[in-house]
């Protein structure tokens, strides 16, 4: 609901003089004012230009200037706040101004508000998709070091890790090739396909996401089954300036230091920002005195791993212009991280090499050192109410493996370093969308995608040979309104694939004297594999009314094995096995229904969603049940394909009181069948059940603003339904607590956040948790201390 008036509003409101002229398109100011329905001024809600993304914010009377917000003509304005309906106003020539925008008294209306990096990728999946948004303030309030490790306090998603630096997510019961991460417009790639390698994603450099649960091949292509983590571009200053963010926090149980120093810049159409993180943490602590590997009961001296220490070093910087009809920006980021590997973790330890050496932060081997370089470019062009989309990126992506040659059969002389595998894959992206809007309540969109992959080697060990890979794709999308209440969208999509592998011959060496014996063993052949698919989706919205919305969304989606399931056969050690792949693996195909409600009024949020998926020549990694014949290999395991049914809920409710208390459950449940050998699927997260209580306190105090204490829970189920050779989970809970204010102190906001986790120092297994493999337990105690100073200059 909105009114135009002609007229002042007040002795000093804004000033602006109408074009009469309709042929005139001369930039101009916007403003106005923001009230509720009773005629109360809003403060702190967001007002939006689109196209062009220029954005304001209402001040304490509730009004707000857009410099430069451009002509009228076709402009659309989207005004947010947590506390009101959204509010879309379509203006045209000659529409008076300055205006006044009237917002319901409650957050009801659940049309999200439109985003100028990714607008049309927006509106496509809120249609029909489960969708969570999360903010820079819950990640600051769930951070753990790691971006991954945030993500796992919302339902549905978990978290997979190798002590406490290194962590990827999974959804849904999903991981690895089957999780998308769309990072400012474009698809990361690293070594995603390994439990060991975490998402390098800097976590104080992400303040807008949202997790897209369920299948999204339709608009991302392959690897989309599980779901899609949507990294946005961060927001630009509303006006001209300059700021600094500076945040620093501490953990307890490794000694973790963190430091990021944030800038961002504007000067008119222009902007720009950058932004270093430094973090350093030492040897993590375990609620547990010793563990069990290959039958052997070993100490864990003081309580601590010996090499899980860590340090990482991350650098970003975008310049970008944005005026009415065009937005495009220039990305470059730079993630690098130094990670200990448990001394257990490779080869037979004894229990004099897990003594410490008295330096709690040294990195010794094993260990990783990891990098990951981009560069991203991302361009709106708006053509009337049409628009154009198109991103560029270039990515960088360094693994190395450093160990002792010795522990993997080799004579140290010969090996030249210890460089056991070094992995190096570069990514070329190309994406391009076209959105076509006949009227208000009609979206038509074309598509298209191209990656390619190189992917090399080098080290004394071998993994994965080198290959080349290719992707493209073409889709078509429509939504339109089939009944004032009911909205429906469907699209089709084509792809096709290749994998050209490369041979590869190792050395092969005497296990007596670790020398050379000058014969080579094949390990993987040189072949060539091609795919294409065909799929589509469909889905449709019914809006009863503000508060309730029903989704259904039918998808079916497909996913290209990877080369590294096509060609791997080496050991890997960060998962404490010897990995083979198939090169006869076929296509996955995916046929999810997911059925979502929710309701939310002003207080009261509900919203629950159901999937159900079958899965054709679904591929997974199994155990064989044999040891490798490879010297420190393990056991040996197996990329197989079968038929699979996945199934399972998520549940959340939120309830405020109006005596400043909030209270909160998330609840999930996924499980899921091989149907040939008619048992679960390995590395299943177990249920899982969370609850919190947070209070507002002092909430009209000047000084302390944003106030609050909260205490959590969390319980997670016994995890009985394994594999075969799979280790069942024992149930745990867990306990949290935390405190966060704002400090007000000479016209300076400092932002104070106080959390602990695990407060009872519980024993406790992830059952995803690579570590499990070893029966050690999860971080014991750990109390993050975080203070926040953002300066406008």
């Amino acid at each position: 609901m909105y009114r135009l008036r002609t007229s002042f509003i007040g002795q000093w409101a804004l000033l602006f003089l109408v074009l009469g002229s309709c042929c005139s398109a001369m930039a101009q100011d916007l403003g106005g004012r923001v009230v509720n329905t009773g005629g109360f001024p809003i403060v702190a809600a967001t007002v939006r230009v689109l196209p062009g993304g220029q954005f304001s914010t209402t001040d304490e009377q509730g009004f707000f200037l857009i410099k430069g917000g451009g002509s009228t003509s076709l402009l659309t304005l989207e005004v947010s706040h947590v506390a009101y309906a959204r509010v879309t106003i379509q203006l045209s020539d000659g529409a008076g101004s300055p205006l006044e925008i009237v917002m319901a008294d409650a957050v009801t209306d659940l049309d999200e508000v439109v985003v100028i990096q990714s607008r049309i990728l927006q509106k496509v999946i809120e249609n029909s998709q489960s969708v969570i948004h999360i903010d820079k303030d819950f990640m600051d309030r769930n951070g753990t070091g790691t971006f991954s490790g945030a993500l796992a306090a919302l339902p549905g998603v978990n978290t997979m890790n190798v002590g406490v630096g290194i962590a990827k997510p999974m959804i849904r019961g999903m991981g690895f090739n089957r999780i998308l991460v769309n990072n400012r417009g474009i698809k990361q790639e690293g070594q995603q396909w390994g439990a060991d390698h975490g998402l390098e994603v800097d976590p104080f450099d992400v303040e807008e996401v949202e997790i897209i649960k369920g299948p999204v091949s339709l608009l991302f292509g392959s690897d989309g089954l599980g779901g899609v983590i949507n990294i946005k571009e961060n927001d630009v200053l509303p006006e001209n300036g300059n700021a600094i963010d500076i945040t620093s926090s501490y953990q307890t149980n490794n000694g973790a230091i963190s430091n990021s120093l944030a800038y961002k810049g504007r000067q008119d159409n222009w902007f720009y920002n950058a932004r270093a993180t430094h973090q350093d943490y030492g040897d993590y602590t375990v609620p547990s005195d010793a563990f069990t590997y290959a039958g052997f009961n070993l100490p864990i001296f003081n309580n601590r791993l010996k090499n899980t220490a860590g340090e990482e070093l991350h650098f970003s910087g975008t310049l970008g212009y944005r005026s009415q009809k065009l937005s495009s920006s220039l990305r470059v980021s730079s993630f690098n991280q130094k990670a200990g590997i448990f001394t257990g973790a490779i080869g037979l330890p004894r229990a004099y090499n897990l003594q410490h050496n008295g330096d709690f932060r040294n990195m010794d081997v094993p260990r990783q050192e990891n990098h990951h370089h981009t560069v991203t470019s991302n361009t709106t062009l708006a053509l009337g109410a049409d628009r154009l989309e198109v991103d560029f990126g270039y990515q960088r992506n360094i693994r190395e493996e450093l160990s002792f040659p010795g522990a993997h059969g080799i004579a140290p002389e010969l090996a030249g370093s210890n460089l056991a595998l070094g992995l190096y894959l570069d990514t070329y992206t190309a994406n391009v969308r076209y959105e076509i809007n006949p009227n208000d309540h009609h979206q038509v969109l074309f598509g298209g995608q191209l990656q390619y992959m190189r992917n090399q080697n080098d080290g004394f060990e071998f993994l994965l040979p080198v290959f080349n890979s290719a992707q493209a794709g073409l889709f078509h999308y429509q939504s339109f309104a089939i009944a004032p209440k009911w909205n429906m969208n469907a699209g089709i999509r084509y792809d096709v694939g290749s994998h050209a592998i490369e041979q590869h011959l190792q050395p092969v060496y005497d296990r007596g004297t670790l020398l050379p014996t000058g014969e080579f063993e094949e390990r993987t052949p040189a072949f060539e594999r091609n795919f294409h698919n065909l799929s589509g989706a469909a889905g449709v919205v019914f809006k009863a009314n503000f508060q309730n919305h029903l989704k259904l969304n039918l998808g079916n989606s497909f996913r290209f094995p990877t080369a590294i399931e096509l060609s791997s056969n080496g050991v890997h050690h960060g998962n404490f096995r010897h990995e083979r792949g198939n090169a006869n693996l076929g296509m996955e195909r995916g046929y999810q229904a997911d059925l979502t409600y929710l309701h939310q009024s002003k207080r009261f949020f509900f919203e629950v969603a159901a999937f159900y998926g079958y899965y054709t020549n679904y591929i997974y990694l199994a155990p064989t049940g044999r040891f490798s014949p490879l010297a420190s290999g393990g056991t040996l395991w197996e990329y197989r394909q079968d038929d699979a049914l996945f199934n399972g809920f998520e549940l959340t409710v939120r309830y405020e009181f109006s005596t400043g208390l909030r209270a909160d459950l998330a609840a999930d449940f996924v499980q899921n069948l091989n149907l040939n050998s008619r048992l679960p699927l390995p590395l299943t997260p177990p249920p899982s059940v969370t609850g919190s209580l947070e209070h507002a306190v002092l909430p009209h105090s000047k000084v302390l603003e944003d106030s609050y204490v909260f205490v959590s829970g969390r319980y997670n189920f016994e995890q009985r339904r394994t594999d075969r050779n799979e280790r069942t989970t024992p149930d745990s809970f867990l306990l949290g607590a935390g405190l966060g204010f704002h400090l007000n102190l000479f016209e300076t906001e400092l932002q104070f956040r106080l959390s602990a986790n695990n407060l009872f120092n519980t024993a406790y297994f992830n059952h995803i948790s690579r570590y499990r493999l070893l029966n050690l337990p999860e971080q014991g105690r750990n109390i993050m201390f975080s203070v926040r100073l953002p300066l406008n200059l």
